[in-house]
């Protein structure tokens, strides 16, 4: 089994309600008014969103606990893994939350989306289609893994198009404001460029493999 594999089994994200200082009781008020307001067909809030309603949590304690959370979840990711904790939460504000629903395309094969995500819970295919328009998928993606981060050094356009297999959670940042992390924290940026290294190689690869 390899590292990338061990990490993924491993992987068990934490919940926002295991950062806040709040009581089971109230997350569990916060859940059941979420579960009414999807059976009425109304706009669903977040849960930390909820709780402010509510008066249990400040503005302030959400944005700490959404910085927490962020720093744990980018510091599994192979782009960012040599980041220590300072680093984690300094370039997690670069990043905000996506929710995305099961079988949703959000990347597009040629077309510039200059935005680095991050899968953070759900799954997501990769694919690409030939001259005659046929799919050909590439590869399924599990957390805890970057996507788009070839496209950083291709003026953000994409190689290969992705959509959700199930509901799925990310982090994405725009490159631009990743840029200046990057020129000030250089083994980042080397990081960086290992990894998509070895993704275009394994890209490449499967693309022929799937195509004979």
């Amino acid at each position: 089994m390899t590292v990338k594999n061990v990490i993924q089994k491993m992987y068990h994200p934490r919940l926002l309600g295991e950062y806040l200082t709040c009581s089971r009781g109230s997350i569990r008020i916060a859940m059941q008014k979420k579960h009414e307001a999807k059976v009425l067909g109304n706009k669903q809030k977040r849960i930390g969103e909820l709780l402010i309603d509510l008066d249990i949590i400040t503005e302030e304690d959400l944005r700490n606990a959404l910085r927490q959370q962020r720093a744990d979840r980018i510091g599994l990711c192979p782009v960012f893994k040599s980041l220590n904790r300072t680093e984690l939460i300094g370039i997690g504000n670069y990043f905000s939350e996506v929710s995305l629903t099961a079988d949703k395309q959000f990347i597009f094969e040629g077309e510039n989306d200059p935005t680095l995500y991050i899968l953070v819970g759900g799954k997501l295919e990769v694919f690409t289609k030939d001259n005659n328009g046929k799919e050909i998928h590439i590869a399924f993606v599990d957390p805890i893994e970057p996507i788009g981060e070839m496209g950083y050094f291709q003026d953000g356009i994409r190689t290969a198009s992705v959509r959700t297999v199930i509901p799925t959670e990310l982090l994405s940042s725009r490159y631009r404001n990743l840029t200046h992390y990057f020129e000030h924290v250089p083994h980042v940026a080397h990081a960086f460029l290992n990894v998509i290294n070895q993704r275009q190689a394994e890209t490449i690869k499967r693309i022929k493999e799937a195509g004979n």
